[in-house]
């Protein structure tokens, strides 16, 4: 009788041990071919729509736009929206050239769109990466300093064109696993970019 008792005290410490599945066993893919099949499915993906939010802080001074973004190709319609009624800026690329229509409804060009927001807004991030950047790959013609990936082969970290960016959240779209949270510094310029939504389209 002793012997039953102390094989039921073992079963039940156990936590029922006995009754778990075995685990399945997958295959392991190493994160640097993950990477590899990530950013060619991922850098095909040069036509989309996002809306999020850019939190702004330059020294000790700092603020907020809404964001909407339209790439259609190497096309970029981008317009940032200040709360309170401040007024938006629409900036454009295309084939045309670059410009910036502003809350006074007047049109600005310039040599590229970082110029253009610089002179405008006061601040800028350089737009022909952070449309490779925000799809969580890094720019093709600019060199890589460091980049990091995570355990799942996403990019993690990158340093890139004097900008450090890390991916602190990603989100499932269309079967993609794309940014939904990035942090850019770059100097004393950081920019926090939330997308909220993420729409993948056709050129």
């Amino acid at each position: 009788m002793r012997r039953i008792s102390l094989a039921l005290l073992c079963v039940l410490l156990s936590g029922c041990a006995w009754f778990r599945p075995p685990p399945v066993s997958s295959p392991v893919i190493d994160n640097a071919t993950a990477w590899a099949q990530h950013q060619a499915a991922v850098v095909a993906l040069d036509s989309f729509d996002i809306e999020g939010r850019v939190a702004i802080k330059r020294g000790t001074e700092g603020g907020s736009v809404k964001l909407r973004w339209q790439q259609r190709g190497s096309a970029t319609d981008l317009r940032l929206m200040a709360p309170l009624a401040q007024g938006s800026f629409h900036l454009e690329r295309n084939a045309d050239g670059v410009a910036l229509t502003g809350p006074d409804g007047q049109r600005h060009t310039a040599a590229d769109l970082e110029a253009l927001m610089q002179s405008h807004l006061q601040w800028s991030f350089p737009v022909e990466g952070v449309r490779y950047w925000v799809r969580g790959i890094p720019d093709p013609k600019a060199k890589i300093d460091q980049l990091t990936l995570d355990a799942a082969g996403h990019l993690s970290a990158l340093a890139q064109s004097g900008w450090q960016i890390s991916v602190l959240a990603y989100r499932e779209v269309a079967g993609y696993q794309l940014p939904a949270k990035l942090l850019l510094v770059a100097g004393n310029v950081q920019l926090r970019l939330v997308v909220d939504r993420w729409e993948l389209t056709r050129a």
